[in-house]
């Protein structure tokens, strides 16, 4: 008796709501091979491999399959099927996140504002919220964190008018992670403990992780680094059971600047060590560029023209990019290193 691919694919399903995403993807590959000529499940199987390997960290990969489920949603709207046209924007969204996700910010943004405005006509509010969120943080990587707040802010209320918890989950998170960016420290933390409150109680694995490294993250920054060390070995231990390379890496980044603060500059060197493998492996260069400033401090303190040479490439690299935050730091960690090296190594959000 032949498989059955919508069995399969139910089945791709309860792996992914469990955040068991590397156990979901090759169902729904094989999900997608034996749809045959039933279109709609063959384009929800691309879609949802786009959002798998994108949660773990396959930006490339996510891409081709968004792009697919794309233009297999676009053949069921020129049928004139419903959903077809709400189909094409969430597959848009879903690459604009890919492109976010390995810098190229410009294209994300267009995409992001092109799909809100079409949402908006469709009376699509839960594709409004959820791309709200996904612009503001494109804002938030490109240094527009007043513009990354009232994102966040706004999908946060339509989520929580929809009762969409998870939706007020990730949002909570934004706003976590862009007041820490603009100093406010304990506001920060605050948020990302609410968000941690909401993803305990609905079971998700990956907003839990997000939000412990958040929390660590917080504490790091009020130099409470031997606190936060408990809370990014509590986002390793979750990232692990997922499979997502990227927020591992950004974790090890975060531990390894707790290290450096602590002066273990050992420890501290191999967690950028691993955590710029991850990067490079998955193309997130924001995350590279981060690793390249740290690590340039730790080179500094040792000779002082390799650890300047380090960072003089961060900053190219960030204002290739675009992210005005990460050029920031890379330019006080230059100015530091010129006429007051008794700062460093600097603390970076």
């Amino acid at each position: 008796m032949p498989e059955d691919p919508n069995k399969i694919f139910s089945a791709a399903e309860k792996h992914r709501v469990k955040s068991r995403f590397l156990s979901a993807i090759p169902l729904y590959v094989k999900a997608y091979e034996l749809s045959g000529s039933d279109v709609a499940l063959k384009a929800d199987s691309a879609f949802c491999l786009g959002d798998t390997c994108r949660m773990t960290g396959g930006f490339k990969t996510a891409a081709r399959w968004y792009k697919e489920a794309h233009a297999l949603s676009l053949k069921i709207w020129k049928s004139g099927k419903a959903g077809g046209e709400a189909a094409c924007l969430d597959a848009l969204v879903g690459l604009g996140l890919s492109k976010r996700a390995v810098g190229e910010l410009t294209p994300a943004l267009l995409i992001f504002n092109t799909c809100l405005g079409r949402y908006k006509k469709l009376g699509d509010m839960a594709g409004v919220a959820f791309t709200m969120w996904a612009r503001a943080g494109a804002l938030r990587l490109k240094g527009d964190i007043k513009g990354a707040l009232k994102g966040f802010n706004d999908a946060k209320e339509i989520f929580r008018a929809h009762k969409d918890i998870s939706g007020v989950g990730y949002c909570l998170t934004g706003l976590g992670g862009a007041h820490r960016v603009a100093g406010d420290y304990a506001l920060s933390g605050k948020y990302y403990k609410d968000a941690n409150r909401v993803f305990r109680g609905s079971r998700d694995t990956f907003g839990i992780a997000y939000s412990y490294c958040g929390i660590a993250n917080s504490l790091r920054m009020t130099e409470r680094f031997k606190e936060s060390l408990e809370y990014f070995k509590k986002a390793k231990t979750n990232y692990k059971k997922i499979g997502d390379k990227v927020s591992y890496a950004y974790t090890l980044w975060g531990e390894g600047s707790a290290f450096l603060m602590l002066g273990k500059d050992a420890q501290a060197g191999k967690d950028f060590a691993s955590a710029y493998k991850l990067f490079k492996e998955t193309g997130d260069r924001r995350g590279v560029v981060y690793c390249m400033i740290s690590t340039g401090q730790i080179e500094f303190s040792r000779s002082c023209s390799k650890g300047v040479a380090t960072i003089k490439k961060a900053l190219k690299e960030a204002e290739g990019l675009g992210i005005k935050t990460e050029a920031r730091y890379a330019k006080e960690a230059l100015k530091a290193m010129e006429k007051s090296p008794e700062k460093l190594p600097l603390n970076l959000a």
